[in-house]
This record gives structure tokens, C-alpha cells and sequence, in this order.
């Protein structure tokens, strides 16, 4: 194990603290070492939901006094060396489990049915077969977004043109693709309009940077890449709108380019705190257990605008349609 010190700065904290937790913090009643654990690969995927799951356990910490340490386990592990890491946390005083990748969900599963006076949340991946009373389970629905983000893109047009960007690599970018595309098609089936996506992938910001040059900066953009990819980018000269994703919009003090309108995010916060408060209050076991699938009808993954002069009353009407559309697919 190792302190976790992912993506998270004290500036986004404290920002994000104002929103989503009470002004007076907890105090502890635990035993000092007790401590939250994020499970992770070495390698990080782009897009995964490990970003804003560190991010909300920092917050955990700061609100209840539970430490907060990283497992890192080695890409190619097998299920007796992650169990033999888990166990190890466990004994170094992890009482609490956090995973999202679906064989890392499964292992963490395995392990909490035979450890009871802990808890685990895992994102993402399918709910565990015969899942533990000490586990809670929610589904990740990136895809979802991505076709709000599709439909949006669409409705932003002037003059038609989308242009997608996904990083080489990201969380389920072949998923991403078709309900990204599939939104646009749905904003031109509703309103009879005519358009059309162009997609690239991108390695690297500076090369996607002089792509970038060349296209009509009145094409609106949607890029899910990582800060590796946005940092290097300059959207100052772009006349289209601009959407992201996992930007943290309206929970950081930090700024974004003013092209960019909207950004697909994730919103486990508030589980992700009361899962710490229950392992605080000994709440190991729950009857009936937590699945959560409906990750878009409860919030945990949603369109987020800059402000609410983003898209006019017709277009947010529109949005929401069509998200009730994707809520009742599922």
C-alpha cells in the first residue's frame, strides 16, 4: 500500500468540499490506522472512474478522518497474489475496499465475502455473482453520457460538422463511439436536421493540436481524452462549442477554455462518503444488498453545462427527452 496522492490538489478539495459536504466535519471515533483503500492496476486507463473515485475518498478523509491509502496491483497478477495484497491491506488497516475494473470488482467481491467486518463499493463491470451483504455495487454507464454528449454536440452545430476525438486507449472507446454517434442520430431523427460526425483518435496533444489547425474552428468538438491530451491543446481560436469529459466542471476552482460548454461526468461522491460512514458506524452488512444498475436514472453519470446559459430552453426540453429515452432502454 501507498498513500494516495492521485489528481487531487487542495485547491479541487476544498472546492469540492462547498458542494457536496457538510461544513463541520466528523469527529473521529475510529482507531487511527483505519483506512480506505482504492484497488488499482500500475497502469492507469484513461477515462476509467478511478479519477473521481480518488478524488471522493481524499474528500472521505477530509470529512470523517479515514485514512486513505492506494493498493496497486501489478497488471499481470493472478487471483492468489491480489487476494495475498488485499489481505495485507486488511491487516494494515483498510476496513474499507473501493474498486472499478471488473476483474479487480470480482477479486475484491471474493475477498469481502470472507472477510465480514469490512465493506467494499465496486463500480462498474457486472454486479457480482452472489454478491456479499459487506459489498455495494453500482454500475458505471459511460456510454450514456456519451450519447447525451452525442445529442448535444448535434443540437450545438451551426454548420452541421462534429468532430470526435478519442484518446488512444480510453475506457470502453468502441462504446463511446457508437452512443456518441447514436445521440447525433437521435437529435437528427427528433428535429430532421442533417448532422454529420467525423472521428480521430489521439495519442498525443501537440500532434492533435496541428490537426486541430486545420479544421473549421466553427465545428463543435467533443474529446474524451485525459489531461495528458488537454493540456496540450489551445481552443482559444475555436468559435464552436467544446465537450469534455471527466473535467470536473462546477467542483473546481480551476478554469477551463471558454469554448468548452459541457462536460460528461461522474458522480459518485455521495455514495462514495456514505459507504466511509457506514464502515465508521460499523454498518458492515446490508439487507438486501446494494445493486445499483441504473446508473444514468440515478444521477451517477449525467451531461454537465458550464452554467445555464449553455443550451436554450428548447434544447434542454430536448435533452431531457432523450434521456428518458436512454433511462427506459436500460
Amino acid at each position: 500500500m501507498k498513500p494516495l496522492a492521485i489528481f487531487v490538489g487542495a485547491s479541487l478539495l476544498v472546492a469540492s468540499l462547498s458542494g457536496c459536504a457538510s461544513s463541520t466535519n466528523e469527529t473521529p471515533t475510529h482507531k487511527a490506522k483505519t483506512s480506505s483503500c482504492l484497488v488499482t492496476y500500475k497502469s492507469d486507463v484513461p477515462g476509467s472512474p478511478v479519477k473521481q473515485l480518488a478524488n471522493d475518498l481524499v474528500e472521505a478523509k477530509v470529512v470523517y478522518g479515514l485514512n486513505v491509502k492506494e493498493v496497486v496491483v501489478p497488471n499481470n497478477s493472478g487471483s492468489s497474489e491480489i487476494q495475498s495484497l488485499l489481505f495485507s491491506s486488511l491487516q494494515g488497516g483498510c476496513a474499507y475496499f473501493l474498486s472499478a475494473e471488473d476483474r479487480l470488482n470480482t477479486e475484491v467481491s471474493l475477498f469481502a465475502a470472507k472477510h465480514q467486518f469490512m465493506v467494499a463499493l465496486t463500480v462498474g463491470g457486472y454486479s457480482p455473482a452472489n454478491q456479499p451483504a459487506n459489498v455495494r455495487w453500482v454500475a458505471d454507464d459511460l456510454k450514456s453520457g456519451a450519447a447525451l454528449a452525442g445529442f448535444a454536440a448535434a443540437a450545438k452545430a451551426t454548420n452541421g460538422r462534429v468532430l470526435l476525438v478519442i484518446q488512444d486507449g480510453y475506457f470502453n472507446s468502441d462504446e463511446l463511439n457508437k452512443a456518441f454517434r447514436a445521440g447525433v442520430g437521435a437529435f437528427n431523427e427528433k428535429t430532421a436536421a442533417q448532422v454529420s460526425v467525423t472521428k480521430l483518435s489521439a495519442s498525443d496533444g501537440i500532434a492533435l493540436q496541428q490537426r486541430l489547425t486545420k479544421v473549421d474552428g466553427e465545428v463543435v468538438l467533443a474529446l474524451f481524452a485525459d489531461n495528458s491530451i488537454w493540456k496540450k491543446l489551445d481552443l482559444s481560436s475555436r468559435t464552436g462549442a467544446v465537450f469534455g469529459s471527466d473535467l470536473q466542471l462546477g467542483n473546481s476552482i480551476g478554469t477551463v477554455d471558454r469554448a468548452v460548454v459541457a462536460s460528461v461526468e461522474r458522480n459518485y461522491n455521495a455514495l462514495v462518503l456514505r459507504v466511509a460512514k457506514d464502515v465508521l458506524d460499523k454498518n458492515f452488512a446490508l439487507d438486501p444488498v446494494l445493486m445499483d444498475p441504473l446508473a444514468l436514472a440515478n444521477g451517477y453519470i449525467e451531461l454537465r453545462p458550464l452554467d445555464d446559459t449553455v443550451f436554450d430552453g428548447t434544447t434542454t426540453a430536448l435533452l431531457e427527452e432523450y434521456k428518458a429515452v436512454l433511462v427506459a432502454q436500460k
